[in-house]
């Protein structure tokens, strides 16, 4: 009679890191506190609102798809993580796709500091690029944490270089093109935009259709 036993399937270990590094706390806790105390009541609202104008299936798709895209970032916060070990950077990254970078690639480490429509508020940045020149990954202290960035500077040991001063977002994308995330380029903030008219055009429906009714 052969051999009837089935070979045990082995599991892949979990991968262990030198160093992890997750988004700060105190982000992650404002976020879920936004969400329960704001849009959660306000999506409820408008539901409720549009019932006698028979629009409740139309702010039911919108809220829905709020959701969705809510719901995606929250967990995408919560699993989030920057994970170095000996052969390579693994970023898992809020609203970026996850990536494996090998640590031989990355030559050089640049941190600057820039501002959006004050320089007095100003988000220290890590990017990281290859020999040629090519952008690798990047991370933000307000994500990550000014101690995060100084930890994974410290993990990778590469030539770093600094921004002798703040810098605007608009000249950092001059100067690094191939450092802008998905959603600083031009048809995510379309995107975005759309979905902005989208609402908004919603709650405009919801009160003209109150004040003919009236």
């Amino acid at each position: 009679m052969g051999d009837m036993t089935a070979q045990a399937t082995v599991r892949p270990r979990a991968r262990t890191y030198d160093l992890v590094v997750r988004p700060r706390s105190a982000l992650v806790r404002s976020t879920a506190l936004s969400i329960v105390f704001s849009a959660v009541p306000l999506a409820v609202a408008l539901v409720w609102v549009s019932f006698p104008f028979r629009l409740w299936a139309l702010m039911a798709s919108i809220v829905v798809l709020l959701a969705v895209v809510v719901g995606t970032a929250v967990v995408r916060l919560g699993t989030a993580y920057v994970g170095v070990d000996a052969r390579a950077v693994d970023v898992h990254g809020v609203v970026s796709g996850n990536r494996r970078i090998p640590r031989d690639d990355i030559d050089r480490v640049l941190l600057v500091e820039t501002f959006g429509g004050s320089v007095e508020r100003t988000v220290r940045e890590l990017v990281a690029f290859a020999s040629d020149g090519s952008h690798l990954f990047r991370m933000r202290a307000d994500v990550w944490g000014d101690a995060g960035l100084d930890r994974v500077v410290d993990e990778l040991g590469v030539t770093v270089s600094e921004e002798p001063r703040p810098i605007s977002a608009r000249e950092f994308a001059r100067r690094y093109p191939s450092s802008r995330a998905w959603y600083e380029r031009s048809r995510a903030v379309l995107v975005v935009g759309a979905l902005a008219v989208l609402v908004v055009g919603g709650l405009l429906v919801v009160e003209a259709a109150g004040l003919l009714a009236a």
